[in-house]
């Protein structure tokens, strides 16, 4: 984006999802919101869309992995409803 439009920080090589929306986005969003595309609310909107989500479909279509490294998060559910469910049974037994 920052190639076609330099004051904006994102510097991930447009594919054709962030062609199409650097060229026609701001356009959707003011239709959808029924405001002028040139009014700051669409403005915040449009970046904000590119930057949670066109953006990762841009990186993905460029060949640019999701994890470069490890995941920064990695979730255990089982653990996490076992560790609960034991917390629960020791406040139920001091509470009743």
């Amino acid at each position: 984006m920052h190639s076609l439009c330099p004051d904006k920080k994102w510097i991930t090589k447009l594919s054709s999802a962030g062609l199409v929306y650097y060229h026609f986005g701001q356009q959707v969003i003011a239709e959808l919101t029924g405001q002028l595309a040139d009014q700051q609310l669409v403005s915040t909107l449009y970046d904000k869309v590119y930057e949670n989500f066109i953006e990762e479909v841009d990186a993905i279509d460029n060949g640019i992995d999701a994890y470069p490294e490890k995941p920064r998060l990695t979730a255990d559910y089982i653990a996490f409803a076992a560790n609960v469910e034991q917390n629960f049974d020791s406040i139920a037994e001091i509470c009743c």
